[in-house]
């Protein structure tokens, strides 16, 4: 059966952000000013749809016969989608904070360059986008209906979380022989670590970049302060 190729930018891959940042930005606000219940119960549904594709995605591994490793969730957007559901049923503010920074940087990179080879309907297209699109409407829903938000302490605490997994999961990448984090490799399918130097030079500059991205994903939060105070 012949598959068209995925097209970077193309009109299927416009289309597919589109309709992806619509339920991301629209389903939080519609629920922003329902009762504290209410909220609870989408958030546990969100919750529930989160794990729930979490272990898909160990499925999907064999269903679509991929690496054995990826049955894993230990890339950086399968932590952040079990840290937003963690919190949407905990409310521990750390999960949010690692779903939160991990989220928008990893999942908005996905989304723009997807690690895709081909364009739907192969079987990978759509779970692929789902899955990061729940976790970015598990984050903004956390943001715009909860009222959740991280302080710059929290950009900190991430920092320190994220350079101490780093550490863990190389070794769980020697151990498997896998790629969590792009580590040890980059992505297959075209992203911007293609302007990267090789394997494992990249990591200098991924690492700085993933520190600023950071910073700059607090800043709205920065300015809004800085407004509130005048």
């Amino acid at each position: 059966m012949h598959q068209e190729p995925f097209q970077l930018f193309g009109i299927q891959h416009l289309v597919t952000l589109v309709f992806c940042f619509a339920l991301i930005f629209f389903i939080p606000v519609y629920f922003k000013k329902k009762s504290s219940e209410t909220k609870k119960i989408i958030g546990v549904s969100l919750s529930v749809l989160l794990l729930a594709h979490t272990f898909e995605q160990v499925l999907n591994t064999f269903s679509f016969n991929l690496n054995w490793q990826e049955a894993f969730p230990l890339h950086m957007c399968d932590l952040s989608a079990l840290s937003i559901a963690y919190y949407l049923i905990s409310r521990k503010k750390i999960y949010f904070n690692c779903a939160y920074f991990w989220g928008l940087g990893g999942a908005t990179m996905a989304l723009l360059t997807p690690d895709v080879d081909f364009a739907f309907p192969n079987p990978v297209f759509f779970p692929f986008f789902w899955a990061h699109t729940l976790i970015l409407l598990g984050v903004f829903y956390a943001v715009i209906a909860l009222g959740e938000r991280p302080f710059l302490k929290d950009v900190h605490k991430v920092i320190g979380v994220s350079v101490m997994l780093m550490v863990f999961i190389y070794f769980i990448n020697l151990l498997l022989g896998a790629n969590f984090w792009y580590l040890m490799d980059k992505p297959e399918a075209d992203s911007l670590m293609n302007f990267f130097p090789d394997p494992p030079f990249h990591m200098a500059i991924v690492f700085p970049i993933a520190i600023v991205i950071f910073y700059l994903l607090y800043v709205p939060f920065w300015i809004k302060d800085m407004v509130s105070k005048d």
